[in-house]
């Protein structure tokens, strides 16, 4: 069943792409519907208004990928290397869901143009009634939703507003009109245990309260969170048991001291107060209610959109806590930067890495590939 989209969806995502184009160029589209209707036909529909406005982005009159000249893959253009099997399994996919740092964004928190490009053609096809190749595309993501579509940039991040996600390492799922359709949160022991875990090994936390984050002490890392992964800054406050929380972050710059003292500590305290441990970034641990996880998050909301993850879902991810999710998918693909568990768990593993538009050529090859 293909998603219908109702007209304030339709004039959200419209006026959300008039916005972008406003600020791009001077000679922008007319700012209102009616006005464009009379451009492109009376009888023009707002389905029909909101594809043309995607198509004169993914045509390049907006400052988009098609400025400059995509890199070649290390795929044969012709995929004449997927066997019959593999075919068969692109052919049911109806849904991607992809992970965003180390997978969607650079090293430096940019988007590789192929990337960008094929968000837009994943978006636009999902709106198209007369392309069924597929129906979703959302994020999958530790961030916050806040977090998520701001670190993205003003273009996608309007885009995928208006798609469902997962967020805060699966804790907190929206459909696409933002309805929340799973969450989960710690309970108080857990989030008490784990604050005074970080206290003693002298490291930052951050709490998730939905797009509400929350610290005890303003340091390096808590800023460099805000600043360099796009999350909104941290509120501080005097204890983190003072809200009830999705998740709490552990941060420190030293990898070693993280990995090799802080997490064996962790992970022996999760045993005893309903809590889990996984890991997206080096200088980042993250402490979840047990039984959590992105795998679980996107699960839920496959369940909720009709999705039938093991046969319907393509996953794109390259970190720890994306492997779950790229097991139980149909096809899971694994970036060249992956790590060994994300890697491990994949069918396919690129030599393009985030930084090489990596999602970007999955997307193409396994997620809606104009032949097979």
């Amino acid at each position: 069943v293909r998603r219908a989209y109702d007209e304030d969806e339709l004039m959200s995502v419209f006026e959300a792409h008039q916005e972008l184009i406003a600020a791009q160029q001077e000679q922008s589209f007319p700012s209102n519907p009616s006005a464009l209707e009379e451009e492109v036909g009376a009888t023009s529909s707002l389905h029909d208004l909101v594809m043309q406005t995607i198509g004169d982005i993914n045509n390049g009159d907006v400052g988009t990928a098609n400025e400059f000249e995509l890199p070649t893959t290390g795929i044969d253009e012709d995929n004449s290397w997927i066997d019959e099997s593999t075919k068969q399994r692109i052919s049911t996919i109806c849904a991607i869901a992809s992970d965003i740092d180390g997978t969607i964004l650079t090293a430096d928190q940019t988007m590789h143009p192929r990337t960008k490009q094929a968000i837009r053609q994943a978006v636009e096809i999902s709106f198209s009634p007369l392309d069924n190749r597929l129906q979703w595309f959302f994020p999958a993501t530790g961030k916050s939703r806040k977090g998520a579509m701001d670190s993205l940039g003003v273009e996608i991040g309007s885009l995928l507003s208006q798609m469902p996600g997962v967020f805060i390492q699966g804790l907190f799922c929206v459909d696409g009109n933002g309805n929340v359709v799973y969450e989960q949160k710690l309970n108080d022991s857990a989030t008490a245990a784990c604050e005074k875990l970080a206290s003693d090994n002298d490291v930052s936390v951050v709490a998730y309260d939905g797009d509400n984050l929350y610290s005890t002490k303003i340091t390096d890392p808590v800023i460099e969170l805000h600043e360099r992964y796009g999350e909104p800054m941290p509120q501080l406050i005097e204890s983190l048991t003072k809200h009830s929380m999705h998740k709490i972050l552990l941060m420190d710059d030293d990898v070693e001291k993280l990995n090799t003292l802080v997490r064996p500590q962790l992970e022996a305290l999760a045993k005893g107060c309903g809590a889990t441990v996984t890991q997206a970034l080096p200088t980042m641990l993250e402490w979840l209610p047990e039984g959590c996880s992105k795998a679980k998050g996107v699960s839920e909301l496959c369940k909720a959109l009709g999705v039938d993850p093991a046969t319907q879902l393509l996953a794109l991810g390259d970190a720890e806590n994306d492997a779950g999710m790229l097991k139980m998918a149909s096809i899971g693909v694994a970036m060249g930067n992956g790590s060994s568990l994300a890697k491990e768990a994949s069918d396919f593993v690129l030599e393009e890495t985030n930084d090489d538009g990596g999602a970007g050529v999955a997307m193409e090859v396994f997620g809606f590939p104009s032949s097979q």
